[in-house]
């Protein structure tokens, strides 16, 4: 059955069309990579959010849906904090 994969929350108004577009390609892109149903991985963190016991497969489509869910946020929010700002990391010795 295929799935719908959308973006919610309360910025989500923010986001251009291409920037939700490549959020959901950039999820899509991981339950591809890991060859698992979307829903399943939402089913499975629905059941971590509301405390309910978790199988080793739930946790592991936990793990799945939480790497989607950054790489889409990452893809959405790529250019929105883009600064002319030159701050770096450097060591130097003690």
């Amino acid at each position: 059955m295929p799935v719908s994969i959308k973006l919610e929350g309360e910025h989500v108004d923010l986001a251009s069309p291409d920037e939700i577009s490549a959020g959901i390609n950039a999820a899509s892109s991981v339950f591809s990579q890991h060859k698992v149903d979307p829903l399943a991985c939402a089913l499975a963190n629905e059941k971590l959010e509301t405390d309910q016991p978790l199988t080793k497969d739930d946790a592991l489509l936990c793990l799945i849906w939480n790497t989607a869910d950054d790489k889409a946020f990452r893809a959405v929010t790529l250019n929105w904090l883009v600064r002319d700002v030159d701050i770096r990391l450097a060591v130097s010795p003690s």
